[in-house]
C-alpha cells in the first residue's frame, strides 16, 4: 500500500447548488479511497455541477510524473455521478500501472530463454 496517497490534496467546487458538509465528505472519502493504485496522486480536483435534473460530476487528478487522469459522468442523483466518476478514474488509474508494467517487461524471446536455462 502507498501511504503517501492517503492523504492528497483535494479541492471541491460545487456549482450553482449549496455544498453540503455530506456532499464534501463523501467526496473526499471516494477520492481519499483512491490510494491503493498507482500513480501516487499529489492534488485532486472535484467539480460538481447541477444544470435543472442534470448532476454532473468531474474528477481531475494531478499525480507523479506529470500525468494527469480525469473523469465526469452526469446522471439525475449527485451521489452516483461521483461513484460512476470514482470508477471510472479507478479503471483509468489501473490501465496506466498495466501500460507501464508492460512497458518495462523483457520481450518474450528473453523470457523463454531464462526458463529454458532454469
Amino acid at each position: 500500500m502507498q501511504s503517501a496517497n492517503l492523504d492528497p490534496h483535494v479541492t471541491i467546487t460545487v456549482r450553482h447548488e449549496q455544498a453540503t458538509d455530506s456532499l464534501k465528505a463523501y467526496t473526499f472519502r471516494k477520492i481519499a479511497g483512491l490510494h491503493l493504485d498507482y500513480p501516487k496522486i499529489i492534488e485532486a480536483r472535484a467539480i460538481l455541477d447541477v444544470q435543472g435534473r442534470r448532476h454532473r460530476a468531474e474528477i481531475i487528478l494531478f499525480c507523479a510524473n506529470h500525468i494527469t487522469i480525469d473523469a465526469s459522468s452526469e446522471t439525475a442523483d449527485m451521489y452516483r455521478s461521483i461513484d460512476e466518476t470514482i470508477d471510472k478514474v479507478a479503471r483509468r488509474m489501473r490501465k496506466h500501472k498495466t501500460r507501464l508494467l508492460k512497458q518495462h517487461r523483457p520481450p518474450e524471446e528473453v523470457r523463454d530463454a531464462l526458463n529454458r536455462t532454469l
